[in-house]
């Protein structure tokens, strides 16, 4: 079995940003979840973890537990960025990667002919150099073991979790620690006697099975350190359109040209936030009569911005000798890849 999966999980994520873009911060407890009484905690740094602070956790909470802690408002477009960024070094190395979070993602690297421990340690690595911030890595022959590798000496950790030593490493641990193994499941687990993963690795799988139903074949085959699952990449969206019915008819091209720019205004910020760009652009019109018409345009490079969306949209429009009135007007992007898919490098 080939060590081709990777777990990139990043260290208190959204904390570390605001540390390292404030330098003010540094060493501190911070707190990401906002000010409210009735907030609750996104991230916390180590530091504010020392005082039992963690995520989820009511921010009045953890004001008891760390009164002297930076508490900070999340500032999603910043994390979302600094995301991209790291899936920009992901895709540097294989093209099969699964996000899970912003701050964590499945890779398989079998297609890359690099030795799989390197490129981890080189998206490591990269990750520090650029961004300054730090990932935890763990590498396996599967989801569940790369993950849990990647939980292995955080922050900052690097693990790695071999056929040979799977058993060993996953046998003395908790059965929480199984995925998909939640707190209602491991309460009936402990009732029937389950409290190790060895445990249930030398039970009777029929009797997992009567009790949690086909969740408890999964329960089983991963006790033995069996995960069948894929890295998959999330599917993308066919195309991304925007259309709107005017409460007057009209054939003004002022006036269309202005529904134009809003449309391909909306279109563009689902582009981005789908992370996916295209290179034909639909133009839809519906008449007064309700009659139908569409033109397209394709070209030989991918846009997501307004301004090319817009242009492309608009020539389109210019062609039309406009006979009769508008009641509808739309605009689609189509012929979709993601923004950031590069051609493999094998660096």
């Amino acid at each position: 079995m080939e060590l081709n999966i990777i777990h990139v999980d990043m260290d208190a994520f959204y904390a570390s940003i605001e540390q390292r873009d404030n330098f003010k911060l540094k060493g501190r407890a911070v707190i990401i979840g906002g000010k409210s009484k009735r907030g609750v905690v996104s991230t916390a740094s180590y530091e504010a973890r020392k005082y039992g602070v963690h995520s989820a956790m009511p921010i009045i909470k953890a004001r008891q537990l760390c009164p002297h802690g930076v508490y900070l408002r999340p500032n999603h477009q910043k994390y979302k960025e600094v995301s991209q960024q790291i899936r920009e070094i992901f895709y540097q190395y294989t093209d099969l990667v699964e996000p899970l979070a912003l701050d964590e993602a499945y890779l398989d690297v079998s297609a890359n002919d690099k030795n799989s421990i390197k490129i981890a340690k080189e998206i490591k690595r990269k990750i520090k150099s650029k961004l300054k911030l730090t990932a935890s890595v763990g590498v396996s022959y599967n989801k569940f073991l790369a993950k849990l590798a990647s939980d292995f000496n955080k922050p900052n950790g690097f693990k790695i979790i071999s056929p040979f030593k799977a058993k060993d490493i996953i046998f003395p641990l908790d059965v929480s620690y199984l995925w998909g193994v939640g707190p209602k499941t491991e309460d009936k687990l402990k009732e029937m006697g389950f409290y190790k993963i060895e445990d249930i690795a030398k039970g009777d799988r029929n009797s997992l099975i009567r009790l949690l139903g086909k969740k408890g074949y999964q329960v089983y085959n991963l006790a033995h350190a069996v995960d069948n699952r894929k890295v998959s990449p999330p599917s993308l969206p066919k195309s991304i359109g925007k259309e709107i019915t005017f409460k007057r008819d009209t054939k003004d091209i002022i006036v269309l040209r202005g529904y134009l720019r809003d449309l391909s205004k909306k279109v563009s910020d689902r582009a981005i936030k789908n992370n996916v760009k295209g290179k034909t652009v639909v133009l839809k019109l519906k008449y007064e009569d309700f009659e139908e018409l569409s033109r397209s345009k394709s070209i030989n490079h991918y846009i997501y911005k307004e301004e090319s969306i817009y242009d492309l949209g608009y020539r389109l429009l210019n062609k039309l000798n406009l006979n009769k009135n508008l009641r509808l007007i739309g605009i689609t992007l189509t012929n979709l890849v993601e923004k950031n898919v590069e051609q493999l490098k094998l660096l």
